[in-house]
């Protein structure tokens, strides 16, 4: 009788174990996995960038390198530049998140989150002369956050509607903070 309660009792103990050493298993296993697809989406991003820059290099020898600078987004669909009237027809694809660009990991500065909170992001390209080229991940509307990286230069260039798109954005902020103050 005695024997029969000791076996149960080292059972019991080999089930915690075996349960436990499986628990950690698995956590093992999918941290590893949630890891393997930070880097996948951060590898596809710092490919799309670079590939925008190319085909950005390219586009502005074929415009006659304009003095001024110019701005292009990447169409990665279509594998084409485009200027700001055809942003509105580019698939966003950005993959990374903020907290896996914070240092522009992706060789471009901004976040390229996929349909995150400013909708689907795509890659500005900035050109100021054929050494002077910046990247940052935007929407398809402009906003203060985009506004505040860019360059001065390409602030510069802004057109009315682009203006009109960060002042709005700014108004929006300005209106969510009072309401949040109200609140308090």
């Amino acid at each position: 009788m005695k024997k029969c309660r000791e076996s149960s009792g080292i059972t019991w103990i080999t089930f915690l174990v075996l349960i436990l050493t499986i628990l950690l298993s698995g956590l093992f296993i999918v941290d590893g996995y949630i890891n393997h697809l930070h880097h996948a989406r951060l590898i596809f991003d710092q490919t799309q960038v670079s590939h925008a820059i190319k085909e950005a290099k390219i586009q502005y020898m074929q415009d006659g390198f304009p003095a001024e600078g110019i701005t292009y987004y990447f169409d990665a669909e279509g594998s084409q530049m485009v200027d700001w009237t055809g942003i509105s027809r580019i698939t966003g694809y950005g993959r990374s998140d903020e907290k896996h660009n914070r240092r522009g990991e992706t060789g471009a500065v901004g976040i390229p989150n996929l349909g995150g909170k400013d909708g689907a992001q795509l890659l500005a390209i900035s050109v100021e002369d054929e050494d002077s080229i910046t990247v940052r991940w935007q929407g398809n509307r402009l906003t203060y956050y985009d506004y505040s990286i860019m360059t001065e230069k390409e602030k510069g260039r802004l057109s009315t509607e682009q203006w009109r798109q960060v002042q709005a954005d700014i108004k929006k902020s300005r209106q969510a903070d009072g309401s949040a103050e109200e609140g308090s």
